[in-house]
């Protein structure tokens, strides 16, 4: 019974041996791995913060562009009743009896012109 006993003994030094080899393994790894981790998420969280600027520059920005659509869709509507009454108003201008009368005032004005022109050379 005695070399059973020894066995059982030998078998449980290397036994708790591993489980020590193994704790220390464990330790030594999770030594390493979670400063990486905390370094990790300590620059996610530097992303997320420049994310969440840049959104809030972006959201900044739609603003601007919508009031400025919103002002250019005011300066349409307004003009647009101003061109269209000018339009209306071209639009009603008499051309043909425009062009006689600058005919006709071109014909009064050509024979004062000669007589103009005679009185000053003389």
């Amino acid at each position: 019974m005695d070399a059973d006993v020894k066995k059982l003994l030998r078998c449980s030094r290397i036994g708790v041996c591993l489980l020590a080899l193994l704790l220390a393994v464990a330790c030594a790894a999770a030594a390493i791995l979670v400063p990486r981790a905390l370094d990790t998420l300590d620059r996610i969280g530097v992303t997320l913060e420049g994310i969440d600027s840049l959104v809030e520059t972006a959201d900044a920005a739609l603003v601007a562009a919508n009031e400025a659509a919103d002002s250019a869709n005011k300066l349409v509507a307004d003009n647009s009743e101003a061109v269209a009454e000018a339009m209306e108003k071209f639009n009603s201008v008499d051309f043909e009896t425009l062009n006689k009368a600058i005919n006709d005032l071109a014909d009064i004005v050509e024979p004062l012109a000669k007589v103009s022109n005679f009185f000053n050379r003389g």
